[in-house]
């Protein structure tokens, strides 16, 4: 298992996010693409109930933060956009990488979300059979690049420097 990038897209807007790297968040990477209605609860968190079920591991966080994506019971997909104290259960889905402007863009009626797969470092880099190649990733003015046998590369995989 690892942890998959997705994005959460809403109107115009596009979140990226992390899922946990847990039995959970495989299954439900495994369902993605995936749009859905979520409907408002408590002026904090928007939910959609799934046709199916996913394997959970409840726990008590305590603490729910803005950005938040959690299961809920075993099919109640929630995602948080507020952050504030709670007694509930819930398994861990994943959190967006950054949740600034996500209250806005969920607004305060039910929405159309998608759950799409992100984008992967994975690909970036060619096959190479030569133990003295080595990638790295670097981040300049807060952009991440992998640089690869002297040269600069986007996470498109497209060459810049």
């Amino acid at each position: 298992m690892a942890q998959t990038p997705i994005n959460i897209i809403i109107g115009s807007k596009t979140f990226t996010a992390t899922l946990a790297d847990s039995e959970t968040g495989e299954a439900f990477a495994a369902l993605l693409p995936l749009t859905v209605t979520m409907n408002e609860l408590n002026g904090n968190e928007k939910y959609h109930y799934l046709s199916s079920s996913l394997p959970t591991a409840a726990y008590q966080p305590g603490t729910i933060h803005a950005g938040d994506l959690m299961l809920y019971g075993n099919n109640c997909v929630v995602l948080f956009y507020e952050t504030f104290n709670s007694s509930y259960s819930y398994t861990r889905l994943g959190a967006l990488d950054n949740p600034s402007g996500l209250a806005a863009a969920l607004g305060s009626g039910n929405v159309s979300v998608r759950f799409e797969k992100g984008q992967t470092t994975e690909n970036l880099t060619p096959n190479v059979q030569s133990d003295d190649v080595q990638s790295t990733k670097v981040i300049e003015n807060g952009v991440l690049y992998i640089r690869y046998n002297g040269s600069m590369y986007n996470v498109q995989g497209v060459k810049v420097k």
